[in-house]
């Protein structure tokens, strides 16, 4: 397409690609003294859903921006 309908047509495939891109994926992570470990790395936690947060539990997190592990499963 050209014109205007063209340009419209790019925007919302762009749009759409940004949109995919910036949902995150839960990341498995295991708690251990009070903090979340993913890999090499730790975060400090805050629970979203109802779950058991004792040392040794495997939980579903997502990183804030703010760098907490949001525990969305266990």
């Amino acid at each position: 397409m050209n014109g205007v309908d063209g340009l419209a047509e790019s925007i919302k495939a762009g749009m759409k690609r940004a949109k995919k891109q910036s949902e995150q994926k839960a990341l498995r992570g295991v708690i251990q003294g009070g903090r979340v470990h993913i890999g090499a790395h730790s975060y400090p936690l805050k629970a979203a859903v109802d779950v058991n947060t004792d040392d040794g539990s495997l939980v579903w997190v997502q990183l804030a921006k703010s760098g907490t592990a949001v525990i969305v499963g266990a």
